[in-house]
């Protein structure tokens, strides 16, 4: 049977008709299909942006100096972690200097660790930012404010700040304020921090002179970095600003004794408080009611136990290190915590509650500096102040000590009578934050009568320190003080001596 023209003629717009809807169906699927990918994967990029910024956790809390505030802002992100701490007042204008000098830090660290996370490189950025207070009589504070910023190069960099303020005025003091503008004084003070340089037998080796001469030149900005305290002022200057890396961040000393009749009225001392000899010189060393230890005192623990010695230091710190004391009470263990002193005068609490915990308090300075690069009378006034600070807030003193970066040479054993501890396990929770390498590490290392190295300023340590005690527990160790490990010792040589 045939077909007729008209019905193929049809049949043929029929057939057009068809792959054009095909085509257009076609195109609203990939166009939908592209929408959808879009959208997920603009989800993954909000939900990785929110998890980002849920990583960092900002808390204010009240310190012990009337008026001033502390704010806190750390971020546990793997490559890219900091802890920043600074000051906040009643004084709005001193508030915003502040807040704009750490945040500028801040952000120049996460643009320069950028790169490390675009990368995927196994270096590891760190920022820290910590404060310090000092009072003077008239009602000023000095704030001086610690930075150290490592981005992944050969070497970190630090600096500090100070920011001098009277809370009750709002004013915030300058050298030139302080000496009445005087040109004379100026020029008398800058030869008597010259001088300090020159006379400091732990820096003067380390002295670049023309650099020394340029800093200490009698210009009011060479100056600027001042802190007031009750009996003297202090200089402050970079590591490489007047001498070699070697010497470290130096700080001058000028007894207010010595240019009280530079100073304007308003900072003078009184007549009778001033003496041709200066009276807040810090003794070379402050003595201890340390323990004896004898074969006779008792000890819960056998010398034949296996046994290991927690310790952590650094703190307190009011989010982790309460942490790590919910968790050493989980597991009825005992620890040693050598804390800072300018952390313990901002937390006084957290330190009586290690001690009524049974805990072991120690001495790890007052702002964690080098002490192997500092004079005789720095590293007693960081030992010491750290011991009253200590006594203050639990009302005891501590009864153990260790050096920042484990660095001691004996300069600083002359200056304490407190036992100078050690480690021989470190478990680089500082590097990692990672709550399984400590566990791994803590596996691979511990021994009998080990001292295990840890910080409780980290979350990552926090979080897997439940993990390593249950271990330590199930390898049949028990926990004990450093002193209790060191009764121990002497029970065991005492033992094999007889």
């Amino acid at each position: 049977m045939s077909i007729s023209p008209r019905s193929r003629k049809r049949s043929h717009w029929i057939d057009i008709l068809c792959i054009v809807a095909i085509i257009l169906l076609s195109s609203l699927i990939v166009f939908l299909l592209l929408k959808s990918t879009s959208t997920k994967q603009q989800g993954i990029v909000a939900s990785s942006k929110q998890s980002s910024e849920a990583k960092e956790k900002i808390k204010e809390s009240n310190s012990v100096y009337p008026g001033i505030r502390i704010i806190t802002e750390t971020s546990n992100e793997k490559k890219a972690p900091y802890a920043i701490q600074y000051p906040q007042s009643n004084v709005q204008s001193f508030n915003e200097i502040v807040k704009t000098y750490t945040q500028k830090l801040k952000t120049l660290y996460l643009e320069e660790t950028k790169y490390i996370n675009e990368t995927n490189k196994h270096n590891k950025g760190e920022l820290n930012i910590s404060f310090e207070v000092f009072q003077h009589s008239t009602g000023y504070y000095s704030f001086v404010i610690h930075s150290s910023m490592y981005t992944g190069g050969a070497n970190g960099v630090s600096e500090k700040k100070i920011f001098r303020l009277h809370n009750q005025s709002g004013h915030m003091l300058t050298l030139e304020e302080l000496i009445g503008k005087n040109e004379r004084a100026l020029v008398t003070l800058s030869e008597k921090v010259k001088k300090a340089v020159t006379m400091d037998k732990q820096i003067k080796p380390y002295i670049i002179q023309d650099q020394l001469e340029e800093k200490t030149a009698p210009k009011w900005g060479n100056f600027s970095n001042f802190a007031l305290t009750k009996d003297s002022i202090l200089f402050y200057y970079d590591e490489y600003e007047i001498t070699t890396g070697s010497a470290g961040a130096p700080i001058v000393t000028i007894p207010l004794t010595e240019i009280n009749d530079l100073v304007a009225d308003a900072f003078k001392l009184p007549v009778v408080a001033v003496d041709s000899k200066p009276s807040t010189k810090v003794p070379a060393k402050e003595e201890q009611n340390v323990p004896k230890t004898t074969t006779e005192e008792a000890c819960e623990v056998s010398p034949k136990d296996k046994v290991v010695s927690l310790t952590f230091d650094d703190g307190p710190n009011p989010d982790t290190t309460v942490k790590i004391l919910e968790t050493l009470k989980k597991y009825n263990a005992k620890a040693t915590f050598f804390m800072l002193g300018s952390r313990v005068s901002f937390y006084p609490e957290i330190v009586q509650e290690m001690k009524a915990a049974g805990h072991e308090l120690g001495n790890h300075t007052w702002n964690h500096p080098d002490l192997t690069k500092a004079s005789s009378e720095k590293i007693a006034l960081e030992i010491n102040n750290t011991d009253n600070a200590v006594e203050k807030a639990s009302g005891s003193k501590p009864t153990v000590f260790r050096p920042p970066y484990g660095a001691v040479n004996q300069t600083v054993r002359n200056q304490t009578a407190l036992p100078v501890v050690l480690w021989d396990v470190d478990t680089m929770d500082w590097k990692y934050r990672d709550p399984n390498h400590l566990l791994q590490h803590v596996k691979q290392h511990v021994k009998n009568g080990s001292i295990i190295l840890m910080h409780d300023i980290h979350a990552s340590t926090a979080e897997g320190l439940d993990a390593v005690l249950a271990y330590l527990k199930g390898e049949g160790y028990s926990f004990v003080t450093i002193s209790e490990l060191n009764k121990l010792e002497n029970r065991k040589r005492t033992i094999s001596a007889s």
